[in-house]
């Protein structure tokens, strides 16, 4: 059955609102459409083309939930404006190849009748003749241990009081000019509300492209929101479940960390982020207490829910600093493969308690602390003397002794690099202005591997760290990077 959207008449003006002056026209644009598509509906119950002046297509994507024991999602796009013949829909991979895998994949015109579809490889392409079209299909959200060290491969939940939904997960990605960006409609129960990590009013996201899709997230129901600008950049956190410290509190160290890492690089990739804070439901044995995940402007924070409100002035918080960190080096710079990991994980990691001293979350002491912990575990790992640091990402992420020696490893490396840049140069270059200078010259998003960390470091006098980087990386060399704790009093 079709109706008519029910939202009022200033709902554009509401949207339009909430974005940056460079988006907001597109975001006029997709809304007028998009009021037009709610008007008829996605299931056609009456004939519709849609052409604009400039000839380039436009989507709007709907999700609604098909079955809650299962976890099913149905997905629904309609495509409008596009004059090609074939139109081709690709599903974003992730870690080692994984992909969406979607169900049922059909499509249709406006009028109902079904179009041919060709599939195979991870690609979807449906011959439109060059009209407008529907497609549809289901994605299943169940999977054996969510929360394993394979976590990053579905982070979309839906439960009976709040839901997440992470764009890779559930949207297969259009091959199409989508200029005036994607619409996404969210169905939320009566009185859940939402926030996104892409402009948005009520249930409707605006995408800006389709590169962009993939890492759009959106938290809707029991989430608590604040927001705030910091360094001219809009920072939300969605946060839920009861805490030992309030959600101000929280979002003040959230904003003091994002404040430091800006500083240091001297401006913000991306002009908005979202943070979802959840607990973490699985701890202990081979498990995590704490995760963070990044994507593109989303941070996805689990935490102990056994964390008390002091924790939020230690080291616990180094989840926030490692995942921001990660909108440079591992966004604008991003790994060439699984053998440079060890740069992007350990550096991040070596800077994300740097970062929480130098922003007063943490002492100099606590830092130490730290410090000597990551060094005495590195040394007790079972496979220090036998891995090498540089080869710990392409072995089993889903051990734990694996995953810690390619995090401690990397910040010890991070560490002994660093510190011989310093004595290379007199104290004039350190790793974090090797850093900077990578990300100046990326020029938006590259992919770097150690041959450019090499050259980027001699440009600024480093010398050749070559010799240097082969010995502490990709060598099993515990004893050199972790000596005996004595020593790092």
């Amino acid at each position: 059955m079709c109706s008519a959207d029910s939202r009022p008449a200033n709902f554009l003006e509401e949207t339009a609102n909430t974005m940056t002056r460079a988006t907001r026209r597109k975001a006029l644009v997709a809304l007028s459409l998009g009021a037009a598509i709610a008007a008829i509906g996605l299931e056609s119950c009456s004939h519709f083309e849609y052409r604009n002046g400039g000839g380039e297509p436009f989507l709007l994507y709907s999700l609604v939930l098909s079955d809650a024991n299962l976890k099913v999602v149905r997905v629904r796009g309609a495509v409008f404006g596009i004059t090609a013949e074939r139109a081709t829909f690709r599903a974003f991979e992730g870690p080692k190849g994984k992909r969406l895998d979607p169900i049922g994949f059909k499509a249709a015109d406006r009028q109902g009748r079904l179009l041919p579809v060709r599939a195979g490889d991870g690609l979807w392409t449906v011959e439109n003749d060059g009209r407008d079209f529907t497609i549809e299909y289901d994605v299943v959200l169940m999977i054996e241990d969510r929360y394993s060290a394979d976590v990053r491969d579905l982070m979309t939940s839906i439960g009976a009081d709040r839901s997440r939904i992470l764009g890779r997960d559930v949207f297969l990605i259009p091959e199409l000019n989508l200029a005036d960006g994607i619409l996404v409609d969210v169905d939320m129960p009566t009185g859940w509300s939402l926030t996104a990590s892409s402009p948005h009013v009520r249930n409707r996201v605006v995408v800006p492209d389709c590169a962009e899709l993939p890492f759009t997230l959106a938290a809707s129901g029991n989430y608590r929101s604040l927001e705030r600008i910091v360094a001219g950049t809009e920072i939300t956190l969605a946060i839920a479940d009861s805490w030992s410290f309030t959600d101000e509190a929280f979002f003040d160290v959230v904003c003091r960390i994002v404040a430091k890492e800006i500083a240091l690089f001297g401006s913000s990739p991306r002009p908005r982020y979202l943070f979802v804070c959840d607990k973490n439901p699985v701890m202990g044995g081979d498990r995590f207490d704490y995760y963070g995940i990044h994507y593109g402007g989303s941070m996805i924070l689990l935490l102990d829910r056994r964390l008390d409100r002091s924790e939020l002035m230690d080291t616990p918080m180094a989840i926030i600093a490692h995942e921001f960190f990660h909108n440079w080096n591992g966004e604008a710079l991003g790994p060439a493969g699984t053998e440079f990991l060890w740069f992007t994980e350990g550096v991040t990691n070596y800077y994300s308690y740097q970062v929480l001293r130098d922003a007063r979350v943490i002492t100099d002491g606590q830092y130490g602390v730290r410090r000597r912990a990551i060094s005495e575990r590195y040394r007790e790992n079972p496979y220090a003397g036998k891995v090498s640091i540089g080869d710990a990402a392409n072995s089993d992420m889903r051990d734990k002794d694996m995953v810690n020696l390619l995090y401690d490893g990397g910040f010890l490396a991070a560490e002994a690099l660093d510190a011989r840049l310093r004595a290379e140069t007199g104290g004039n270059v350190a790793l974090i202005g090797v850093l900077k200078y990578m990300c100046e010259n990326a020029g938006g998003s590259i992919v770097v591997d150690e041959g450019s960390f090499l050259r980027a470091a001699s440009a600024l006098g480093g010398g050749d760290l070559a010799a240097y980087l082969n010995d502490i990386v990709h060598t099993p060399c515990p004893e050199r990077l972790a000596p005996d704790s004595s020593s790092l009093e």
